[in-house]
C-alpha cells in the first residue's frame, strides 16, 4: 500500500510538471494554436513543439483526472472505514474546489481544470454508493459516447487529410485582438478577456461546455475510482513482463496516432481526436512506467522531488498560474518569447518549485492550500 501511494504522488508530480509545459504555451500566446507549425519557424522550435504535441500534449490530464477519482475512492474507504458519512464530506470539498477553480479560471488562467474536476467529482460521488461495476461500465458507456461524436472527423482526416487544412477560420482579427490587451499592461482588460475565454470555452458553469467534459473526462475519473475499488493497480507489479509489454505497444501506437498530426500538418479541429487518443495511450504507459520505476529503491529516492511535488500539486498548480501571470502579464512578455525561451521559463519554474517543495515540507507536512482544503472539507 505504501509503495502504491507513493508512485501516485510520483505521478501526480510529474503530471504537474507536463501539465506547466503544455499550458505555458497557450499563456505565453494563446493564438499559437490556431496554426502552430506555421508560427514557429525555427527548425529548433519546430522539433521541440513536435515534441511537446507527441510526448506531453494531453498526455497528462487523463493521468490527473485517473488520480483525482483515485483519490476520491480512497476518502470515501477511509471516512466509511471510521464509521462515518462520506457524501458530505466529499461534496463540501467539491464545492470548494469549485470556488477555487472558478476563481483561478476567472483572474489567473482561462484553461483552468479545477472547476471541470470539481463538477465531475460531484456527479461520479453518487457511484460511489452503487456496485463498482456499474462505475466501469458508465466509464466505457461515456468513452463510446464520445468516440462516436470524434469519429466522423477521424475518419474524415483518414480518407482525405488535407481537407480541414483547406477551411479558412479567419482567427486573424482575435489573435491580434488578444495580442493587443496581453501586452498593453491594462490588467483590468487582460482579467476581463481571460474571463471571457474562460466562460466560453473552459467553464463548466456554461452549459455548452458541460457535455464535452463529461464525455472526455469523467471516464479517467471514473476509472481511478473502479481501479483504486477493484485493487487493480497492484496488479503493474504483480505482472511486470506483461505490463510492460502492453506499455510499449501503447506507446508505439500512441506516439504513432499523435505523430499523424504533425505529419500531416492537422489544424485544430482535425487533430483533436488524435491528440486525445494517442495522449490516452501514452498515459497508461506513464502510469505503467511509472509504477514499475518506483519498485527500485534507487529510483525511488531519484523521484523524491516529484514526490513532494505531488503532495501538494494543488498549491502548485495555482502557483505556476500566479508564475506565469507575473511573466507574461505584468513584466509584459506574452508573446515577446521564441519557444525556446518559454520552455526555458517553464523549466525555471519546475526548479523553483521543487526548491519550494523541498523547503516547505522539511517544515509543514501539507501544503498550504492542501491545508485550507481540508479544513474546509472536513470542517476541523
Amino acid at each position: 500500500m505504501t509503495k502504491r501511494i507513493e508512485s501516485i504522488d510520483v505521478l501526480r508530480g510529474l503530471s504537474i510538471i507536463g501539465i506547466l509545459f503544455m499550458n505555458i504555451v497557450g499563456f505565453h500566446m494563446n493564438e499559437v494554436y490556431t496554426a502552430p507549425l506555421d508560427y514557429f519557424s525555427t527548425p529548433l522550435e519546430q522539433w521541440s513543439y513536435q515534441l511537446n504535441i507527441v510526448f506531453i500534449h494531453n498526455s497528462f490530464y487523463p493521468i490527473f483526472a485517473f488520480l483525482f477519482g483515485f483519490g476520491l475512492a480512497i476518502m470515501a474507504e477511509n471516512i466509511a472505514a471510521r464509521g462515518g458519512n462520506f457524501i458530505p464530506v466529499l461534496y463540501r470539498r467539491m464545492i470548494a474546489m469549485l470556488i477555487f477553480g472558478l476563481l483561478h479560471g476567472f483572474f489567473l488562467f482561462y484553461g483552468d481544470i479545477l472547476n471541470v474536476y470539481a463538477v465531475l467529482g460531484a456527479l461520479a460521488i453518487l457511484l460511489l454508493l452503487l456496485p463498482n461495476i456499474v462505475t466501469l461500465i458508465v466509464a466505457a458507456g461515456l468513452a463510446l459516447l464520445y468516440l462516436l461524436t470524434l469519429l466522423p472527423t477521424i475518419l474524415a482526416v483518414m480518407l482525405h487529410p488535407n481537407y480541414f487544412n483547406t477551411i479558412n477560420f479567419n482567427f486573424e482579427g482575435k489573435q491580434n485582438e488578444w495580442l493587443h490587451i496581453m501586452t498593453s499592461g491594462d490588467y483590468s482588460k487582460i482579467v476581463h478577456l481571460n474571463q471571457s475565454f474562460f466562460y466560453e470555452g473552459f467553464a463548466v458553469i456554461n452549459p455548452d461546455t458541460t457535455l464535452s467534459y463529461i464525455l472526455s473526462i469523467m471516464p479517467f475519473v471514473l476509472l481511478g475510482m473502479f481501479v483504486k475499488r477493484a485493487n487493480i493497480l497492484s496488479a503493474i507489479t504483480q505482472y511486470k513482463g506483461t505490463m510492460l509489454f502492453l506499455s510499449i505497444v501503447f506507446a508505439i501506437l500512441g506516439i504513432m496516432i499523435k505523430y499523424s498530426v504533425i505529419a500531416y500538418r492537422l489544424n485544430p479541429i482535425a487533430s483533436d481526436g488524435f491528440i486525445y487518443y494517442g495522449g490516452v495511450l501514452l498515459s497508461v504507459c506513464y502510469i505503467i512506467w511509472v509504477t514499475l520505476l518506483c519498485e527500485y529503491p534507487i529510483i525511488k529516492r531519484g523521484m523524491h522531488p516529484f514526490k513532494l511535488m505531488g503532495k501538494m500539486s494543488f498549491t502548485l498548480y495555482i502557483m505556476q498560474s500566479v508564475l506565469m501571470f507575473i511573466v507574461f502579464y505584468v513584466f509584459r512578455l506574452y508573446g515577446q518569447l521564441t519557444l525556446i525561451e518559454v520552455y526555458g521559463v517553464a523549466i525555471i519554474i519546475v526548479l523553483f518549485q521543487i526548491v519550494f517543495a523541498t523547503i516547505y515540507f522539511s517544515k509543514f507536512k501539507q501544503g498550504p492550500l492542501e491545508w485550507v482544503w481540508r479544513k474546509i472539507t472536513y470542517l476541523k
